[in-house]
């Protein structure tokens, strides 16, 4: 049975009215910046703004304060493919065919961020004293286009989540997460967020079990947690 969302929870929200001394394009600079990062949080306070730059040019945007649980770097193949990040820094491999020891190894540097990596990446002075009145501790900033949206619902304490363009505080694809099934149910630009990384992962997982190899991989993925 399909569902039809609406964006009726952000549509009533007031609108503020801003504006930079430079160009909305020389702000957008940052996302061009770094490969950008994906996380899971929860929507803890959200804003909507109508930004004026220096040509008069005006955008439309809802800034979401989001309280992180997670977050890692985006990472990419030297095709420049996007590719799944390292989740932990080790990986147990199982010894014998019955799977009934491990042993632990080295899997290099994971891609997983803290909360302070996290702020570094995303935030940007001028963003930051432009939405600071909607700024919440222990949340990071995210602006999302009013566009990108349109037939989106959202809300206070909703699960999301989230791919940046580049690392900067704008996002390039949203999903609302049923927390009863960790699945996807609402989402907004770029790939399937779902498709790219829960049913990915997934996929993986099952493909492993079904291995017998005397030393196959089995990978501490974190998102499990």
């Amino acid at each position: 049975m399909s569902r039809i969302y609406h964006n009726q929870p952000l549509a009533n929200l007031p609108v503020d009215s801003v504006s930079v001394k430079t160009t909305w394009d020389s702000v957008l600079e940052c996302t061009k910046q770094g490969p950008g990062v994906i996380l899971e949080g929860v929507i803890k306070g959200k804003a909507r703004y109508c930004v004026t730059d220096k040509d008069n040019k005006k955008v439309r945007y809802y800034i979401f304060q989001v309280q992180t649980q997670r977050a890692h770097r985006r990472k990419f193949d030297s095709s420049g493919k996007e590719i799944e990040p390292n989740f932990s820094e080790t990986t147990k491999i199982s010894k014998g065919y019955l799977n009934s020891s491990y042993k632990t190894e080295a899997k290099g540097s994971t891609d997983k961020l803290t909360d302070q990596e996290l702020s570094a990446l995303v935030s940007r002075s001028e963003l930051t004293s432009l939405g600071k009145k909607h700024g919440l501790p222990g949340c990071v900033t995210l602006w999302v286009e009013e566009a990108q949206l349109d037939k989106m619902e959202l809300d206070t304490d909703d699960s999301v989540r989230v791919k940046t363009r580049g690392n900067s505080p704008f996002v390039l694809s949203i999903g609302k997460v049923e927390n009863e099934s960790a699945t996807v149910s609402n989402y907004a630009g770029g790939e399937a967020v779902g498709a790219s990384w829960t049913d990915k992962i997934m996929t993986i997982k099952s493909a492993a079990s079904e291995t017998t190899p005397q030393d196959s991989e089995i990978a501490d993925d974190e998102w499990d947690d």
